[in-house]
């Protein structure tokens, strides 16, 4: 029988890692850190940022 590893969150801003099912959820589903309350969201891209031109 195998054993796989379970899944880590590891924060940028605390270095923490820590299993994923060990912290809590925000009400995105993103993991939460357990120890500084760091919440993970997706990045948004550059394109997405930038205001329609006039001329588009």
């Amino acid at each position: 029988m195998s054993t796989e590893n379970a899944a880590t969150f590891d924060c940028p801003e605390c270095d923490v890692s820590a299993p994923s099912t060990s912290g809590p959820y925000d009400s995105l589903g993103y993991v939460v850190c357990p120890v500084c309350g760091y919440a993970a969201t997706p990045e948004r891209s550059s394109s997405a940022d930038r205001s329609p031109s006039a001329g588009d």
